[in-house]
This record gives C-alpha cells, sequence and structure tokens, in this order.
C-alpha cells in the first residue's frame, strides 16, 4: 500500500523572514476522540480545534501536586491517629508543611488539569494569555482582539556562530510570536530541540502557528532558508517526485 510521505521541513540557511503555507505533518499530530488535535510542545501541548486553540501544561505536570496532595493527606492522617506522642516542635512543623504543601499542589493541578496558558478563541474574538502558576492558569494577564493582531513569526536562536569561538550552539530554541502593529511580541509557545532535531522543532512551532494563523485570519512568516519538501519519516530522505511524461511520447503501445 502507497501512502503519502509526511511534508516536513528542512533548512537551507537562515536570514530574512518570508510567508509560507502549511499543513500539520502526521508524525507530529495526535488525534483526540473529541475530534481536536493536539501538538507537543516543550512541557506543554497544543489542543487545536476548529473554533479555539489552548496552549496548556503537558499532562505529566499533574503528578508533581498529586504527589505533594498524597504527602500532605499522609501528614494528616499522621497527626491524626500518632501526632499525640510527637513532640510539640515537630508537630508545628508538620502543620506548617500541609499548610504550604495543600494550596500550592491544589493551585498547581488545577492549572494543569483545566487551565491553559494561552487560550485563541474565535467565538470571542481574542487571543489570552492566562496568569501563571498563582494564577491557576484561569485569569486573565494580557488580551489581544485579532485585529490587533499584525502577523504571527517563527524565530529560531542558537543557529548563528556567534556564541563561542563562531561554534553554533548545540541546541535550537523555536519559539512561535504574536506582532502587534505597535510591534510588542507575545510568546505563544517554545520548542527546544537537538540541533539534529531542528527540523522537527520547526514541524511543531509552525504546525501550531499555522493553526493559529488560520484561526485568526493572519499569516506566518519564518526564517528564509527554511523550504517546504515531502519527506519518508522511516528514512528521513527526500521523496522523489516522479518526472512527467516527456511531450510526444505514447503512453501506450498501438495495436
Amino acid at each position: 500500500m502507497i501512502r503519502p510521505a509526511p511534508r516536513c521541513l528542512v533548512p537551507t540557511g537562515f536570514a530574512t523572514l518570508k510567508r509560507v503555507d502549511y499543513e500539520i505533518p502526521e508524525h507530529i499530530a495526535i488525534h483526540r476522540r473529541d475530534g481536536r488535535t493536539e501538538v507537543l510542545l516543550h512541557r506543554a501541548m497544543a489542543v487545536i480545534g476548529p473554533q479555539k486553540i489552548e496552549i496548556k501544561s503537558a499532562r505529566g505536570t499533574v503528578i508533581l501536586p498529586l504527589i505533594g496532595l498524597a504527602l500532605a493527606g499522609f501528614i494528616g492522617w499522621y497527626l491524626a491517629t500518632r501526632g499525640f506522642g510527637l513532640p510539640f516542635w515537630l508537630l508545628v512543623v508538620l502543620l506548617l508543611v500541609c499548610m504550604i504543601l495543600v494550596p500550592f499542589s491544589a493551585m498547581s493541578l488545577i492549572s494543569s488539569v483545566v487551565g491553559a496558558d494561552v487560550v485563541i478563541d474565535a467565538r470571542k474574538g481574542s487571543a489570552t494569555w492566562q496568569q501563571g502558576y498563582l494564577g491557576m492558569g484561569i485569569g486573565t494577564k494580557e488580551l489581544v482582539p485579532f485585529e490587533k493582531i499584525d502577523h504571527l513569526e517563527v524565530t529560531i536562536e542558537g543557529d548563528q556562530p556567534d556564541r563561542w569561538h563562531d561554534n553554533v550552539d548545540d541546541l535550537r530554541q523555536f519559539a512561535l510570536v504574536l506582532v502587534k502593529p505597535s510591534g510588542k511580541r507575545l510568546i505563544l509557545a517554545q520548542v527546544p530541540v537537538p540541533a539534529y532535531g531542528q527540523a522537527d522543532g520547526m514541524d511543531r512551532t509552525l504546525a501550531v502557528g499555522q493553526a493559529v494563523a488560520r484561526l485568526v485570519g493572519s499569516r506566518v512568516v519564518i526564517p528564509e532558508g527554511w523550504e517546504m519538501v515531502e519527506i519518508e519519516t522511516s528514512t528521513g530522505e527526500p521523496v522523489q517526485k516522479p518526472a512527467a511524461p516527456a511531450k510526444g511520447k505514447a503512453r501506450g503501445r498501438r495495436r
């Protein structure tokens, strides 16, 4: 069975910016049962739907707050059942630990489960940056209406030989940035990857950027020198397009 190879980006150099059209490659898309698509980022994920895009914490971030709540519950049970024989100073210390663990773990759990860092909602016509850890990913920190969005931009750090003895970094930091007409720049997502995996980093960053651009009616620009090619993900080699038949030659035999 022949299947079309996923489309990816490969670098050919770096300079100014240009506009591109892009689809989400299958090798980075995770299709959910509710019809939405997930793209994994750095300790975060983008949940892409037809009317809303959420950039939120990854599922693994719920582990630490659950451990904190479990530890606080164990301390409370221990104090209630065996705390009568403990020294007074130890009781105070354990109570203080519980007072710190419970609220911070609960806020972190709420932020991981229902909160989001950025919400782009077509119904409201705006992109919203939510409050961070103490805001549980729910309160509004920055709000940008769609008409105030000039364009989206993909930036790369670590690819220029100007850091140490003209050597490039072993890491590439991709970032998706929203640019307003005033020039203000707001970061939507970041994807750090090893230098050898920079094509995958660009794929993930640009996939989210293109989805946001289509939702808000804007455009995405990427560093010049990146071009769209089709590659076979199993081999990493570019897919050779079939050559067009020469003019004037018959395609079949005559009888």
